[in-house]
């Protein structure tokens, strides 16, 4: 699995020394290593798990420009949200959507019809009025209904519209991943950094690294290191020894319950205040589900082992009874689950959950570690650009590098690797593939809608496997759009080393289909131990630890 190039075995002597070293693969070490890599540094990734399987693939899988933030007065996180959401969806238009959102009102609610239709039109105006769609209106309770039956009538005065985006997060991690790769970086997953190696002074040379599925060793000389471990940040600071004055985090979880989608029909993503406490949350129509979340408590704990609980999925499916009185929501409807810990700079200690800053912080250390914590998935390219900068800037003051044989990254304007070739790049241009594949490959509707929404460009190396293979365009899941052709995608060209990997983001029945996948995940292995060449040892224990995972997503219903 390991193929380090610049990356030398434990016993071996030094070849080679690359600038910088990056650990941690969700979506911001994912950005950081694409942006340094395109401006001509050598790079390499580590990653203990897979590319966006902690929080980056557990998010409310939206690009949003934060409205809720206006009312904490945070002007530039909306300003810096709402400029890279229409950067994604110009570089990424298959992955990031335009979505519309509904605000229902209700008498006596705070705030008021008329505060929030003034707190939509400052937000139309911090994207510089150029979102999907301007905002509307709809006064009263029967222009409400009328846009959403599902709605309480109780009431109501009326609702609000306005658009954001949604997207795909894993894939948005893995086709950073992919275009860093192509521009020369070396990223890994399943490979965990385990020590740093300090010169004189304390300055670092170099890290070992571990491959955590076969236990063999690796030693990186480097000149930097950076550490983008989201909600691990300070477990990894602690583990690798690097001395700080202060805890950086204050981590919360949030929790997400997937539903039938007859249960609740949406047509729009529904933005509400939940009844139980006035925290925001959300409904949203995803992948012929409806998905309800977040919830937002504290976290203290491994972050390996996060899952929601009874509480927090009854906390859900109460609020939105709340506002869905017809759906009845029980723990019966719920699917599945999907817990993530939001990696928020540790602020006031008496300031609430939803109260602490979404902002991030960049510390640089004489050792040559630069530390990136907080943020959030939207912003996460211009957080990226702004580690590498000052990472750059370090690194030329320690006279280890030289400005002038780098080049600019240019990631505002670069395509992902699913939007390369698209003109416009637009999301008609992304419906034109798919109109395509039908045409050309014979691909039915729901099958070509959906590869085109996930693979872009991609998908047509999917559909020629389909015709070459008619039998890989055969569904996984006879409710769901993905086909087999997706499972040997994932282990030929998309990184996947594990059952988990394919069934849990590349394709990700575990948290769509009925059962969770467990009734075609011995299928699957099968597939991927012909692709992969796995022995039955391995084969058993990927099945091990895919069930695991089902029953971590479960384990609420234990109470």
């Amino acid at each position: 699995m390991l193929d380090l190039g610049a990356v030398e075995a434990t016993a071996s002597p030094a070849v080679q020394t690359v600038d910088l070293v990056v650990i941690g693969g969700g979506i911001t070490g994912a950005g950081i290593a694409r942006d340094a890599a395109l401006r001509g540094l050598s790079v390499v990734l580590f990653e203990k798990g897979d590319f966006g399987s902690g929080t980056s693939s557990k998010s409310s899988k939206l690009v949003h420009g934060g409205l809720r933030y206006l009312e904490h007065g945070e002007i530039g996180l909306v300003f810096e949200s709402v400029s890279e959401r229409r950067v994604q969806t110009q570089v990424a238009p298959h992955l990031v959507r335009p979505m519309p959102f509904l605000i229902p009102v209700y008498k006596g609610a705070k705030p008021s019809f008329e505060i929030m239709n003034l707190g939509l039109w400052i937000y139309d105006s911090l994207a510089l009025f150029r979102a999907p769609r301007m905002h509307r209106t709809f006064r009263g309770a029967k222009a409400a209904l009328e846009v959403e039956p599902q709605l309480r009538e109780e009431k109501l005065r009326g609702a609000l519209e306005y658009f954001d985006c949604a997207t795909d997060d894993a894939r948005l991690v893995l086709e950073n991943v992919l275009d860093a790769q192509a521009a020369g970086a070396r990223c890994h997953n399943y490979v965990e950094v385990t020590g740093l190696h300090r010169g004189q002074g304390g300055t670092i040379e170099a890290v070992s690294a571990r491959d955590c599925r076969t236990g063999a060793t690796q030693r990186v000389a480097c000149k930097g290191v950076i550490l983008a471990a989201g909600a691990w940040t300070d477990e990894s600071i602690r583990k690798l020894e690097v001395p700080m004055a202060r805890q950086l985090l204050r981590r919360t979880k949030g929790v997400h319950i997937v539903v039938p989608r007859e249960r609740l029909p949406l047509v729009r993503a529904i933005t509400l205040l939940s009844p139980l406490d006035g925290r925001v949350m959300f409904a949203i129509p995803w992948r012929e589900r409806t998905v309800l979340g977040t919830t937002d408590t504290d976290f203290e704990g491994s972050a390996d082992e996060v899952c929601a609980d009874g509480q927090d999925v009854r906390y859900l499916y109460e609020s939105a009874n709340g506002y869905f009185p017809g759906a009845k929501l029980g723990p019966d409807d719920v699917i599945s689950t999907w817990a993530g810990l939001r990696p928020l700079i540790r602020g006031e200690e008496d300031a609430s959950e939803s109260e602490t800053s979404r902002e991030h912080e960049v510390f640089v250390r004489d050792d040559g570690m630069v530390i990136i914590a907080g943020g959030k998935l939207t912003t996460y390219r211009r957080m990226a650009k702004q580690v590498v900068d000052v990472t750059v800037r370090a690194l030329v003051a320690r006279e280890l590098l030289s400005a002038d044989r780098l080049a600019p990254a240019g990631t505002k304007h670069r395509p992902l690797p699913g939007a390369v070739g698209l003109d416009p790049p637009t999301l008609e241009a992304v419906a034109g593939i798919g109109r395509e594949l039908m045409a050309r490959h014979g691909l039915d509707l729901d099958t070509a809608t959906h590869l085109c929404g996930v693979y872009g460009v991609r998908s047509w190396q999917l559909a020629e496997h389909i015709a070459a293979a008619p039998h890989l365009g055969q569904r996984l899941d006879p409710e769901l759009p993905y086909v087999w052709a997706e499972i040997d995608f994932a282990v030929q060209h998309d990184l996947a080393v594990t059952l988990e990997d394919v069934l849990a983001r590349r394709v990700p029945l575990l948290l769509t289909s009925r059962d969770q996948g467990l009734g075609v995940c011995e299928a699957v292995a099968a597939r991927m131990a012909e692709l992969a060449a796995w022995s039955p040892e391995l084969l058993t224990r990927n099945l091990e630890e895919y069930r695991h995972e089902v029953a971590l997503s479960r384990r609420w219903q234990q109470g």
